[in-house]
């Protein structure tokens, strides 16, 4: 699959609450963080409408896809709660192939071979906070002023 089929059917997945098969198509040692972001919500916390590719920008082995149509989310609603269904729910809308919006941007990357979604950000966030706790002295321990 090429990354603009990657993205599309990741978002399509995504906005319809298919959050395993969406994560299907993350790159694999990044899954755990969609874990962590999809705890709480379910297939009424987000839709959308008229997914579909924009435009791609492929260098080497990483890909900007521009996405087209309608995304909503209306956040975690916690069980039993008295809330209209899209009450609080935001939507973002897209009909340029050439939008800077990053609402509408996703990444891909190639590892071995296949096109996933992939979140550069999060792996440079990782790094920096590995080297800088890797790096940082330890405190001094309280006992050993004088």
């Amino acid at each position: 699959m090429d990354p603009g089929a990657v993205a599309v059917q990741y978002s399509t997945a995504l906005f319809s609450g298919r959050f395993p098969r969406a994560a299907s198509f993350v790159l694999p040692r990044q899954r755990g963080v969609l874990k962590v972001l999809f705890t709480g919500m379910n297939n009424s916390s987000v839709r959308a409408q008229g997914i579909g590719l924009g435009s791609v920008r492929v260098k080497a082995d990483s890909a900007t896809v521009v996405l087209t149509g309608k995304m909503c989310s209306s956040g975690v609603i916690p069980k039993g709660a008295t809330v209209r269904p899209r009450q609080n729910e935001k939507c973002v809308s897209n009909h340029r192939r050439d939008t800077s919006d990053p609402a509408f941007h996703v990444t891909a990357c190639k590892y071995s071979g296949k096109w996933y979604v992939c979140f550069p950000k999060f792996d440079e966030a990782m790094r920096q906070g590995s080297a800088s706790t890797a790096t940082k002295p330890a405190p001094p321990s309280p006992r050993s002023s004088h």
